[in-house]
């Protein structure tokens, strides 16, 4: 084979590489042409062939039904390639794309615990508790980790009580007030909620609100809070001198 068969070589499948993965985002194109794209992705099997057709989870198609229907079908497929292949394909999809949910599962069910944490850690590090343009990417990430059984899930999802993102703050307590045990109060939990009452940042009533909602139906004994709790109950709750009450 001579130079010139290489490059051409090398073109055709370029070139077969980048029209797969232009099909398989072409949302307003029939189904049938990106199942075909994605099918063909799948059977280049590089790394940048998967990363490529992962990019498919990126986008909604016009018909709600036949996306996730696709969807699905992608992420079976994805489950069954070799761990070699598809952790790094998901590792570098994930850390340079913004819809990620379906990829973390897909993750979740291949990876063991230290695969996982590594890919977890990579896109804490990418995405800490700072300002970004859009932090849609950054709650899919603390949504899946929320459901991580690991003791490192509330120290993670606690620093994310002070990013600047409401809604990244709201879905914080959320998680960690989802994951709190009734029955066994948490004395550093119970202290980062109250602390952010009284942040000198927050400025979300809605958070404030869900917090003491939330502690109040934990029942959780708030005494050595109480300069915390007392002036942002609001007209929504109480104190008894022990527990928050919900009005």
């Amino acid at each position: 084979m001579g130079i010139k068969d290489i490059f051409s070589s090398s073109g055709r499948s370029k070139s077969r590489l980048d029209r797969n993965m232009k099909a398989v985002v072409n949302i307003y194109g029939q189904s049938a042409d990106r199942y075909h794209a994605m099918q063909e992705l799948l059977e280049i099997g590089t790394i940048p062939a998967i990363v490529g057709v992962m990019r498919r989870f990126t986008s909604n198609a016009s018909k709600s039904i036949e996306d996730e229907e696709e969807k699905n079908w992608l992420s079976k497929r994805l489950t069954d390639l070799d761990k070699a292949i598809l952790l790094p394909a998901a590792r570098e999809f994930c850390l340079n794309n913004d819809n990620i949910a379906w990829v973390l599962r897909i993750v979740e069910d291949r990876a063991n615990e230290r695969e996982e944490w590594e890919l977890f850690d990579a896109l804490l590090e990418k995405h800490p508790p700072v300002y970004e343009r859009t932090p849609a990417k950054k709650q899919q990430l603390l949504a899946h980790i929320a459901e991580v059984d690991n003791p490192r899930v509330a120290e993670i999802l606690t620093r994310y009580l002070d990013d600047p993102d409401e809604t990244i703050r709201l879905h914080a307590v959320d998680a960690l007030l989802d994951i709190a045990d009734p029955a066994t109060p948490d004395p550093g939990l119970l202290d980062a909620l109250t602390a952010r009452l009284v942040h000198k940042d927050e400025d979300s009533l809605r958070l404030r609100t869900k917090i003491l909602t939330g502690i109040a139906r934990l029942k959780w004994d708030v005494r050595v809070h109480v300069d915390r709790v007392v002036p942002n109950l609001g007209s929504e709750h109480s104190f008894d001198g022990n527990f928050i009450k919900e009005r």
